[in-house]
């Protein structure tokens, strides 16, 4: 028996996984993590300029210290997710694209679980001692 597809099955494939796409995977982001509050907030000023809110968190791990935002690069632009004011990852982040000069937003799919494995983001240690 042969099975046959239809053109508009085929031709509706790429939108559905144009849309499973849209999730944020925080394995794919890396974060910085500073000494003070005071050098997150230095470190990310261009950032805040630009409309993104709460780049800095407090670390909950035994170094302390604040993480800055979740930042991911593909291509020439590279999106950063900040927090709410309860310490939760915002729906909204900023992106700034290298080759362009330009700086935009983006919504961030948080209610559909896409922010998950955020144990195992990257993190790299930065600030003054």
């Amino acid at each position: 028996m042969r099975k046959r597809f239809s053109l508009p099955l085929l031709a509706a494939l790429p939108a559905v996984l144009s849309a499973c796409g849209d999730d944020l995977d925080l394995d794919r982001y890396s974060r910085v993590r500073y000494n003070s509050y005071a050098d997150c907030l230095t470190a990310n000023r261009s950032m805040i300029n630009r409309g993104l809110s709460n780049p800095c968190q407090k670390s909950s791990g035994s170094g302390g210290g604040y993480y800055g935002p979740y930042a991911r690069i593909v291509g020439s632009t590279t999106r950063y997710i900040g927090y709410t004011s309860s310490g939760g990852l915002s729906g909204s982040g900023l992106t700034y694209d290298s080759k362009k000069g330009t700086y935009g937003s983006f919504k961030a799919p948080v209610s559909r679980g896409g922010f998950t494995g955020s144990a195992r983001a990257g993190s790299s240690s930065s600030g003054s001692s």
